[in-house]
């Protein structure tokens, strides 16, 4: 149909038709083909990272683990990624938005998977897609999902202190050397001179957008700030407190229920009790903040932690591979599948706007 009418116009015409007809074959291609190679990457460069004896200590936990558990954990954590995006839409609602749940599902998922191949582009890159899909600026949607991650970060923070103070006295030769690691950073002259240089220079940065704002090129970074403080300020002026503290409860029970249900995927470690499991829960969360994606981080740091309440090193490292592999591969699956569904799933819903 499209080649018939080409035929009829000049072959300049004709020409950039076919172009325009092998760009959106192109275009859908890539949208199949990118979601994949993003999976294949990901699994070639993991598996790259792991020595002999750690790929060898990976297949026998793989080959032994009770999938029963390892599958609930991934039903968890998707369950866990489901809550965010919900609670998501009580920070928009504060700016006058909205979006899916489904639509924000996905976003959240594409944002966990591109951080695995670019840490810290993965917020953006669900701002983005949101942007994209529900039209919602931006620079709005950025500053909600910053708020939404420094929260996290405070809930992480009180939860380690409520360990490290509950369990003192089993955690105290890993509590003395954080500390010590702490504190020789804290005297640092360098550090303490960079934090000061930072805050300079991001306050006159703020100062020089309000007071040339009337400059377009500025007036456009000017605006990309108030959005992104906008966003920030979301998670005060929330009518729906009580539900985002709820969403927020519950995002921290799944986090620490998928965890904890993989202790039950080896005997050894299934008698644990909350004890262990908070324990290695904080050290593993740290590691992945560390460390992104936790790849080998994350495993040392469970078998470290496990250690210290009398497990076997290489039943810890176990364990800490199949946590990891079970989070990691419920990400690359069902973030492959959220880029690929995205434009999908919302081509369909204009079609039936448009009928």
């Amino acid at each position: 149909m499209a080649n018939a009418s080409c035929r009829r116009e000049s072959i300049l015409t004709f020409t950039l038709c076919n172009l325009s007809i092998v760009n959106k074959t192109l275009g859908s291609l890539l949208k199949i083909l990118i979601p994949i190679g993003v999976g294949i990457y990901l699994v070639v460069h993991i598996y790259a990272q792991l020595d002999q004896d750690q790929r060898n200590t990976l297949f026998t936990a793989l080959r032994k683990a009770n999938y029963w558990f390892v599958g609930l954990s991934f039903l968890i954590g998707l369950l866990s990624h489901y809550i965010r995006a919900y609670r998501w839409n009580f920070q928009l609602e504060a700016m006058g938005r909205q979006i899916s749940n489904f639509n924000g599902f996905l976003a959240v998922m594409i944002g966990y998977i591109v951080n695995l191949v670019l840490p810290r582009v993965g917020e953006a890159s669900r701002a983005a897609a949101i942007t994209k899909y529900e039209g919602v600026p931006f620079d709005k949607s950025f500053g909600s999902i910053l708020s939404e991650r420094a929260l996290d970060f405070v809930l992480l923070l009180l939860i380690s202190l409520l360990t490290l103070v509950l369990q003192y006295s089993v955690l105290q030769p890993v509590a003395d050397q954080l500390l010590s690691s702490i504190s020789g950073r804290a005297s640092s002259f360098i550090l303490w001179t960079m934090l000061i240089v930072a805050v300079l220079v991001g306050t006159l940065a703020i100062k020089a957008l309000d007071r040339f704002k009337h400059i377009p090129v500025v007036h456009k970074a000017w605006e990309l700030k108030e959005g992104i403080l906008e966003g920030l300020r979301s998670i005060f002026k929330m009518k729906r407190r009580v539900s985002y503290l709820i969403a927020t409860l519950a995002i921290w029970a799944c986090y620490i229920a998928m965890f904890w249900v993989c202790f039950f995927a080896i005997p050894e470690t299934g008698h644990l009790g909350p004890d262990a499991v908070s324990a290695s829960f904080v050290v593993g969360s740290l590691a992945i903040i560390i460390i992104p994606g936790g790849i080998g981080a994350f495993p040392v740091g469970i078998m470290q932690a496990l250690m210290l309440y009398g497990i076997a090193g290489e039943t810890g490292f176990a364990l800490g591979w199949i946590i990891w592999f079970s989070q990691t591969s419920m990400i690359v699956i069902f973030g492959g599948l959220s880029m690929l569904l995205i434009p999908i799933v919302n081509r369909s819903s204009n079609a039936r706007v448009k009928t």
